[in-house]
């Protein structure tokens, strides 16, 4: 009888707790937007990626990687203008303009230039100089 008697309170106390995850606090506050992300490059650290998780690394475009082909990156700017880049058709860097507004505290909708679709990117975490995202539709 005490044993199950231990278990059954362990179950309540563990059903009780409340994870970080659940928290109501915004992921990315706008303070920290404007002075972490807006108006920075971030380059996608692909060494750092755990393979079939969907989560993109990025690291500011001033971070020491070692070398390698172009690296897909992006930027946030000031009225909601959004800079892409990535490898392009002859190993060199292509530009992708488009725009940005804001869906929820972690989640931004991109519509590229000339295009009528656009995709979300979610922010998974941001630690210095570390922001993962993870692509949405």
């Amino acid at each position: 009888m005490r044993p199950t008697l231990i278990l059954l309170c362990s179950m309540l106390l563990l059903g009780s707790c409340k994870k970080e995850a659940d928290s109501a606090a915004p992921l990315v506050t706008q303070t920290v937007f404007d002075a972490q992300i807006l108006g920075r490059g971030w380059l996608e650290s692909w060494e750092e990626e755990q393979p079939g998780s969907g989560i993109k690394v990025f690291r500011p475009d001033t971070y020491a990687f070692p070398a390698s082909w172009p690296r897909t990156g992006l930027r946030f700017d000031a009225n909601g203008v959004f800079t892409g880049r990535g490898p392009g058709p002859t190993d060199g860097i292509t530009v992708y303009p488009g725009l940005w507004f804001t869906e929820d505290n972690s989640t931004f909708r991109i519509t590229p230039s000339g295009e009528s679709t656009s995709y979300g990117l979610q922010i998974i975490s941001l630690e210095k100089d570390v922001l993962k995202l993870r692509r949405i539709e």
